[in-house]
């Protein structure tokens, strides 16, 4: 919670200047596709598992010149991918739901190509995002039997359901699974750093409609599986964007 609050600090000291200018203010929401992938090294395994995604926040163009901005901002997005996998007569599928606080700072280029009518631009630049949730909701099955599951990646709480055992047995196999996973230790870094890039198109001064890519820098899993394992998220969107004010302003 203290690092969020920073994070809204931050955020109101940027926007701050909006209180004399509402020109470049603008709102955006994004859907894009997601994949999540993960790489083991030692013996060598590349995975991929695809998802969705969404984004909703707010920025702000800042004028260096009339072609060169740079565009700092504050969104909301979630994450979803779905996975499966079998191994030794187990069969285990998994929805991995993650939510984030992101803050871009872009750099961006503008073309006028048809003044107030139409126009477009080019940006670059990080994304800087803190986790606020990531969990799996699982199930497990072998030999008829099934386990169903929430694992917390953050902190690694854990919460485990067995329909087909009595209470007793479930608590004892409750305890088997805790001392797996918590020797497992398999945790996601709260912080990611990405890389976005894309290109956007001005309708009427107003309404853009935006493209873009972007990609994680640095390895969510952390603790002891850093070592052998690097896992990232990639996303491939397109948003609307609406922009409050006059651009000559």
């Amino acid at each position: 919670m203290k690092t969020l609050k920073i994070l809204i600090v931050i955020y109101a000291l940027v926007f701050s200047s909006t209180i004399i200018t509402f020109a470049q203010v603008g709102i955006r929401t994004d859907l894009g596709v997601v994949g999540y992938k993960t790489t083991c090294f030692d013996p060598l395994q590349v995975s991929s598992n695809p998802g969705f995604g969404f984004q909703l926040g707010a920025d702000y163009d800042i004028h260096i010149n009339k072609k060169f901005h740079i565009t700092p901002g504050l969104y909301w997005s979630y994450r979803a991918a779905l996975g499966d996998s079998t191994a030794e007569g187990v069969y285990g599928s998994e929805m991995l739901q993650e939510n984030f606080l992101n803050v871009p700072i872009h750099a961006k280029w503008k073309f006028d190509i048809k003044p107030e009518k139409f126009g477009m631009y080019i940006y670059v630049g990080p994304t800087f995002s803190f986790g606020m949730s990531s969990r799996s909701k699982f199930d497990l099955m072998a030999s008829g039997f099934k386990v169903e599951g929430i694992y917390n990646y953050f902190n690694g709480d854990f919460d485990f359901s067995m329909p087909a055992f009595s209470e007793s047995i479930s608590d004892k196999l409750n305890d088997y699974l805790y001392e797996e996973f918590a020797t497992i230790g398999l945790r996601y870094s709260r912080f990611e750093a990405r890389l976005d890039w894309g290109v956007g198109f001005i309708i009427k001064e107003h309404h853009e409609i935006v493209t873009g890519y972007d990609f994680g820098l640095n390895n969510r899993v952390k603790g002891s599986l850093a070592e052998n394992n690097f896992m990232n998220a990639s996303t491939l969107y397109i948003g609307y964007r609406y922009r409050f004010g006059n651009k000559n302003q």
